[in-house]
């Protein structure tokens, strides 16, 4: 079987089965039916795992492409873990000091999966892989009552991974082995070096990403990184081409495979045009087509982060002040206050036809894929330092994933003068944009018939029918057989 197909053929072992269990939050659900697309499209069978109330707001069904996507629902326990009925979905909390209860509530998912698997209702064959997020350590144990093996889906870069998760020490990645803000107090803004890395990286403490030092959030995180280092594989949201010398380098660090698959979305069984019939959709892709190409500002910061009114105050006039053309995708941590402010203000009649202020989900894939779209708010450090394709906007600190976020972390002018350096039209905006351009090309090669990541799906594909062959034992490939 050649590494451009991995389709059952006739007299040969069956196409292996894919169980596919994603965090129940759109972003990382998104990804991993994009994955679900891919696989199903060269061939295998894929599960895919969700609570009946998330998958439409995925934007539609699997079975819509019409490939060997089953959908297998699960009743989400909010009561039994003291949830308002209808969080099931990590946005959906009506605050962040209940994390702990809905993280809870998904481990409660474990017993339901393995007995429904186990069952394998209708003609459907055993599951021969499961693949889950990152995020849900509690998936671990599933693999193993199944005696398969358990892929662990990072929708993180290889970069930032490297730096924070767990490495074959299981000690966590780089920050936390070298215990590096040891001593160095939070508002310390003196740059701190990580050692033992690729390449030479700083960052502040103030400026450090925040994940799991939330209340009850410290043992969750400790959950994830132990879960993570007894995966069997890593699968990762990334290309080859983007930053080779960091997937090799958390390859070595694990003591074990690390396979880039991405962009996910970008893949050619996932359509780029918003297809949910969704108000915010359609108003999204209708506003675009009435811009310029490469003019608008995307403004989305993820589904966990809840700002104060202080900070979305300052981002609005920040915005204002830029005089472009914008998306702003809001998740306020206090809805009727925000909405109170924003009548008030009047921001929105003002702005009239030149921005868009979107409230809890956007079409993100819609908008970004869009020629309107010139610029993104996303992960500073990997974008500024190393592929040199952004700029920073300069926040004074991190927001914590457990706490909400308080006061102002960036203000009206860092926004507008970090706007305003991304979308210069001198040389070294010519240039960023040029770099951006050589990375899309790059991004778009990888997943086509040929491409690294299309080659890795493949191989992917091939390692689990081995493993789950019992004529064949599992084929060990060095990191240069996979791309």
């Amino acid at each position: 079987m050649s590494a451009g197909s991995a389709a059952a053929v006739p007299g040969t072992d069956p196409a292996p089965h894919f169980v596919l269990v994603p965090m129940m939050v759109a972003g990382h659900a998104g990804l991993m039916l994009d994955m679900a697309r891919t696989l199903s499209g060269r061939g295998t069978l894929v599960t895919f795992v969700m609570t009946p109330l998330n998958l439409p707001r995925l934007g539609r069904a699997p079975s819509d492409d019409a490939l060997p996507i089953r959908f297998l629902p699960l009743r989400f326990p909010c009561a039994e873990e003291g949830l308002p009925e209808g969080c099931k979905s990590l946005d959906a909390l009506p605050g962040l000091g209940l994390l702990r209860n809905f993280n809870d509530a998904c481990a409660m998912l474990r017993g339901t999966l393995v007995a429904l698997l186990r069952d394998r209702e209708g003609d459907a064959p055993p599951p021969s892989c499961v693949v889950s997020d990152a995020c849900h350590p509690w998936t671990g144990g599933v693999p193993r009552e199944l005696g398969v093996p358990r892929f662990s889906f990072d929708g993180f870069c290889a970069f930032s991974s490297l730096c924070m998760r767990p490495g074959a020490d299981r000690e966590g990645g780089k920050m936390n082995l070298h215990k590096i803000f040891e001593g160095v107090d939070d508002d310390d803004t003196r740059p701190v070096h990580v050692p033992a890395f690729p390449i030479d990286v700083e960052i502040l403490r103030a400026r450090s990403p925040g994940n799991f030092t939330g209340p009850g959030m410290k043992e969750f995180g400790q959950e994830i990184m132990a879960e993570s280092a007894r995966a069997d594989v890593l699968v990762v949201n990334s290309f080859a081409e983007m930053e080779p010398m960091f997937v090799d380098a958390y390859e070595a660090a694990l003591g074990k495979k690390v396979w880039t698959i991405g962009p996910l979305f970008l893949a050619p069984t996932m359509p780029l045009a918003a297809t949910a019939e969704d108000a915010n959709a359609v108003r999204c892709v209708s506003w675009l087509e009435s811009m310029k190409p490469r003019t608008v500002v995307f403004v989305s910061f993820g589904s966990r982060v809840r700002s104060s009114l202080p900070q979305l105050v300052e981002i609005e006039h920040g915005l204002e002040a830029t005089k472009r053309p914008f998306i702003w995708v809001v998740k306020p941590r206090n809805l009727a206050e925000f909405e109170r402010w924003l009548y008030e203000d009047g921001f929105e009649s003002c702005i009239g036809e030149a921005g868009l202020v979107i409230r809890d989900w956007a079409p993100q894939k819609a908008i970004l894929s869009h020629l309107a779209t010139g610029a993104f708010f996303m992960n500073e450090k990997l974008v500024v330092d190393v592929l040199r394709v952004g700029v920073p906007v300069g926040v004074k600190g991190a927001a914590q994933w457990g706490v909400e976020a308080e006061g102002v972390l960036a203000t009206r002018q860092d926004v507008e003068r970090a706007v305003a350096a991304v979308m210069d039209c001198g040389e070294e905006g010519s240039a960023r944009r040029a770099r951006a351009a050589e990375l899309g090309r790059k991004a778009r090669e990888a997943v086509v018939h040929g491409g690294s990541s299309f080659r890795n799906v493949a191989l992917l594909i091939q390692h689990v029918q081995q493993r789950t062959s019992t004529r064949n034992p599992w084929i060990e490939k060095k990191p240069s057989d996979r791309r």
